[in-house]
């Protein structure tokens, strides 16, 4: 799932029901835990007068317990339709029930802000295995290269053969690079990806990226270790989560500085609750930041269309809504942003460019007003 696939979710109608539980596999009789949780969720759901469609449908999209550290699933009392079931890496501390106006997902938010589209491409002189992640566990597609071997073990010794030999080792290395090259391009415009990470063969990997075309060669990055049955595959996967994360570090720091200099200097930012309100009821926002230190407890008010959303009752029935209702400051904005194709991200709440009041947004353009205070 991409931040994108959320919208259909957040314009569905309601209300909702949203289940957060927990589940582990390293622990003994994982499965009995997990099918006690789902028993004790069943039943909340029962004694809350969920009707039994509803119950029936989330019992069947539970999914295993193996299926990641918890799982995250939203149903439409309306419909009784399982809207969304996904893994997330948020365990709760307690199991979770919420019954709303809103689906709650700032356990899946948290997963697809950090979320980092990637290729992986293993080589040696033969080939290559090529995966594309969305994130560092889910697979979206992957392939195995297949390169011919014919003359690629170079000789040693002169000769008069000698020099043709090495050329056609190089030249087959080379044909083999181009048809790994063109796998890893189509797969990392399939999934958008944000980094290539080259494993295994360095004559290999050279030939690879330095055919790549833009942007793919400017987000190439190479960490040691090999393919195949090595015993390095762990190693490997942890040296490409450590590279994923100091990606979504760097990714961060990059976008707290921009809020920062455009809040200064160019008025093309704001924060603290009015304002970005203000911006999303105008599609104005580019970018919605929302902060560690957002009020969890923190609520807004909103009409049938996404963008008619306020800081009071008054404020969205004087829009034009007959009955505006009540919910949670982040599925509020959330839904606002995504119905105006602008980016989400969390950031955290102490660094000295982060937003006042758990909440900013990276604007498209500036106020007119701001444009003429500047001239």
């Amino acid at each position: 799932m991409q931040l994108r696939d959320l919208s259909t979710v957040l314009i569905a109608d309601g209300p909702f029901v949203t289940v957060h539980v927990g589940a582990e596999s390293a622990v003994e009789q994982a499965a009995d835990r997990y099918e006690l949780a789902w028993k004790n969720i069943l039943r909340e759901l029962e004694d809350r007068d969920v009707p039994e469609k509803v119950r029936r449908a989330l019992d069947a999209a539970r999914g295993e317990h193996s299926d990641g550290d918890a799982r995250l699933a939203v149903a439409s009392l309306a419909t009784g339709e399982v809207l969304l079931t996904e893994p997330v890496s948020t365990r709760p501390v307690t199991d979770q029930v919420h019954v709303g106006p809103l689906p709650h997902l700032l356990p899946l938010l948290t997963d697809l802000t950090t979320q980092v589209p990637h290729v992986v491409v293993h080589t040696d002189r033969t080939g290559a295995d090529v995966s594309a992640y969305f994130d560092t566990e889910q697979v979206a597609g992957e392939v195995t290269v297949k390169g011919r071997t014919l003359h690629l073990k170079k000789v040693r010794g002169g000769g008069w053969a000698h020099h043709r030999y090495q050329h056609r080792s190089e030249n087959q290395w080379r044909e083999n690079a181009k048809e790994i090259r063109e796998t890893v391009t189509q797969l990392a415009e399939q999934v958008g990806a944000q980094l290539i990470v080259g494993v295994g063969d360095e004559r290999e990997l050279t030939y690879v990226q330095e055919g790549l075309r833009p942007p793919w060669d400017l987000r190439w990055i190479e960490v040691p270790g090999g393919r195949g049955q090595d015993g390095s595959e762990p190693l490997v996967q942890q040296r490409v989560r450590d590279v994923v994360s100091r990606h979504v570090a760097a990714k961060t720091l990059s976008l707290l500085e921009e809020f920062a200099r455009e809040r200064g200097q160019v008025q093309r930012a704001c924060d603290g609750v009015e304002d970005v309100v203000a911006a999303l009821r105008k599609a104005q926002v580019q970018t919605l930041l929302l902060t560690t230190g957002a009020d969890p407890a923190a609520t807004l008010w909103y009409g049938p269309d996404p963008m008619l959303l306020g800081t009071s009752r008054g404020q969205v029935a004087s829009l034009g809504v007959d009955a505006p209702q009540e919910g949670p400051l982040l599925e509020v904005m959330l839904r606002a942003a995504l119905a105006t194709g602008a980016a989400v991200q969390l950031v955290p709440h102490e660094p000295d460019e982060a937003p006042d009041g758990g909440v900013g947004a990276v604007l498209r353009y500036a106020d007119d007003d701001d444009a003429a205070a500047r001239g």
